[in-house]
Formats: structure tokens, C-alpha cells, sequence
């Protein structure tokens, strides 16, 4: 707190009064400036050694690296959230909420940990593969319980819970391809997922086990989960010089765009091309037509994940399990 005081030229009771949120007492460009200084130091307070009773906080930390926007609308982070948050009030713990890009500040996502605010961490995370093995083994360098969520770590000592995604995706490709389509499309967001890397390899699985060989050309990783990239990319599958007559959406909400943007380009769903989403989002059944998908267990995610990670915390379940929640094919009228 000294070094931190000395860099941004005020008092230590000044560095206190930012740490212990008294902001008020003062001006902006004073606080502009211990802010910098404890980014530049690296200073994180610990909340153990500022007077709290017992090394435990009875508070868990949401680690979300995501890109959009709105990444706390988006409705299967809102259905984790959902069920994590029913099974923290139950147990009466907090959960802390911390969200960064992929290429954004590690450290800042790390903060509730770092700062030791959490007792444990669940951590959904989306871009390069290395990156995300990172995450994780930084926050286990830490020494603090974690369950990553719809990805595993060979290997590591992270708890895991996740979806069957390949075979969910493996079963819907099967369906398409025992339908007669054989110029099968699957798109997704620019920025990888582990979900949908899963996803894309149950495609494969299937293509490649019908004696097809998976086009380039029909996997498309543009934008992001927002609807209105769904026209987008149904404008660039169309304009193939063979385009597909099935499209596989990498979630609901891609799919949507897509029958938008098939229809304005006088496409029929699903006489001309048909089209599936993924994680069975609440609006899927009433869409027209309503959408072919697969339903995630989200909810199922969140609380499940929630339970281990207390159970980690407190010394009941052992480092590197892993649960599988199976997902389940619901075939409706867009394929």
C-alpha cells in the first residue's frame, strides 16, 4: 500500500480509503490516479488481511470471457446464471460476477481471485483453446477451487462439467443426412467456443460415417451469436456455387437470422434448405416454423456446477471430476 501511495503521490490513508470503497472522500483525478498505480504495481488487496473474521468469504466467482455486448442477456449464460444463482442462495454463499473479452485483461477477470473475494470459481470461457487452458491453470496456480464449464482439461485438476455436444450435434446431422441432405452447411461465431468445437466435430463424425467429406467451404465462423449475422451468413452460403441444403446453426439464435435472411433471398424453410439451431432457447417452439434443435441443459449446468464447486470448496468432492449432461435431438418443422 506504500509502493502504491509513493506512485500516485497521495496519502496511505487515501490508497485505504479507494480500497475499502470510500470514493467519496475523493476527487476523481486522485482516485484516476491510484487506480493506475495499483494496475501498474499489480497491487491486489486481500480481503483476508483487511480484517475479516475467517479465511472464507462464503462467495463463489463467475469467470466469463465472452465478446458481446450483451453477454449477460445472452439466454444460455442467463440459464447457468439461473441455475448457479438458486443453488448459492440455498447454500447461502454470493456469487460474484467477472467478465473480460479473450483478448482483454487477465488480471482484471481474475480480480474476485486475486484479491481473494472468492472461495472457488466457475469459469465459462470462449476464445483460442491455449488461451482458455490458461485461464485455468492460473486460477488453480492460485490455489482456489474451479469448474470449468462445457469444457475439460485432460489432466488438470479442474472440476468439469459439461454437455454431450458432439453427440448432440452427431445425432442432428444424422437426422438431416437420413432426410436425404448431403450439402449440409454448420455455422457459428468468429470466436471459438468450446460448446460448438464440439459441435462441428459431431458434424464431421457424421458426414465423414455417411461417406462424405466435410466442405470447407459449408463451415462458416463469422461474427457473433447475434441474430442479425444470421442474414449474413445465409447470403454467403447462397451465393456457393453449390450451397447446402441444410444449415446447421451453431445456436437458436444464429438460426433465426438465417431463416430471415433465406427468406429474403425467396428461400422456403424447409422445402429449399433446412435449417436447425442448438441449445433449445425458449422461443425455438414458436418460431415459424418452429426450429429443429438441440436442447442443452443449462439450468442443469449452472446449479450442478454450483454444487460441485461448494463441494470442492468444502472438501467434499475430489479435483478433476467430471459430469456429462446429455442433451436431447427435438425435431420440429425447419428440418
Amino acid at each position: 500500500m506504500k509502493e502504491v501511495a509513493e506512485a500516485a503521490r497521495v496519502s496511505i490513508q487515501t490508497v485505504s480509503n479507494f480500497v475499502n470503497g470510500r470514493h467519496g472522500e475523493m476527487r476523481a483525478e486522485t482516485r484516476k490516479r491510484v487506480e493506475e498505480a495499483m494496475r501498474s504495481l499489480s497491487y491486489h488487496p486481500n480481503s483476508s488481511a483487511r480484517g475479516l473474521r475467517s479465511t472464507r468469504t462464503h462467495a463463489l466467482a463467475f469467470l466469463l470471457l465472452d465478446e458481446g455486448a450483451g453477454f449477460l442477456a445472452d439466454p444460455m449464460t442467463d440459464r447457468i446464471l439461473a441455475g448457479a444463482g438458486d443453488v448459492v442462495r440455498g447454500r447461502h454463499y454470493g456469487l460474484l460476477i467477472q467478465a473480460g473479452r479473450p483478448d482483454g485483461d487477465a488480471d482484471a477477470v481474475l480480480s474476485p481471485l486475486l484479491e481473494r473475494r472468492a472461495d472457488g470459481a466457475l469459469l465459462l470461457l470462449s476464445g483460442d483453446p491455449q488461451l482458455r487452458r490458461r485461464y485455468v491453470d492460473r486460477v488453480l496456480e492460485l490455489g482456489v477451487p474451479c469448474v470449468v464449464l462445457e469444457e475439460t482439461h485432460a489432466g488438470s485438476e479442474a472440476i468439469s462439467v459439461v454437455t454431450a455436444n458432439r453427440s448432440g450435434a452427431r445425432r442432428l446431422a444424422d437426422h438431416l443426412l437420413a432426410s436425404g441432405h448431403r450439402r449440409i452447411a454448420f455455422i457459428a461465431a468468429r470466436v471459438p467456443w468450446p460448446m460448438v468445437e464440439q459441435r462441428r466435430l459431431g458434424y464431421e463424425d457424421a458426414l465423414r460415417d455417411a461417406g462424405i467429406e466435410p466442405d470447407p467451404e459449408l463451415a462458416r465462423f463469422e461474427g457473433t451469436w447475434d441474430a442479425r449475422h444470421g442474414p449474413v451468413l445465409a447470403r454467403t452460403l447462397l451465393a456457393l456455387p453449390s450451397p447446402p441444403t441444410a444449415i446447421m446453426c451453431g445456436n437458436d439464435l444464429l438460426a433465426l437470422g438465417v431463416i430471415q435472411g433465406l427468406r429474403m433471398h425467396g428461400v422456403n424453410v424447409p422445402g429449399d434448405v433446412a435449417v436447425s439451431g442448438f441449445n433449445d432457447f425458449d422461443f425455438a417452439a414458436y418460431v415459424d416454423p418452429p426450429l429443429t434443435t438441440v436442447r442443452t441443459p443449462g439450468y442443469e449446468l449452472g446449479s450442478i456446477a454450483t454444487e460441485r464447486l461448494i463441494g470442492a470448496v468444502e472438501g467434499a468432492v475430489p479435483a478433476g471430476d467430471v459430469v456429462t449432461l446429455p442433451p436431447t435431438l427435438v425435431l420440429r418443422d425447419s428440418a
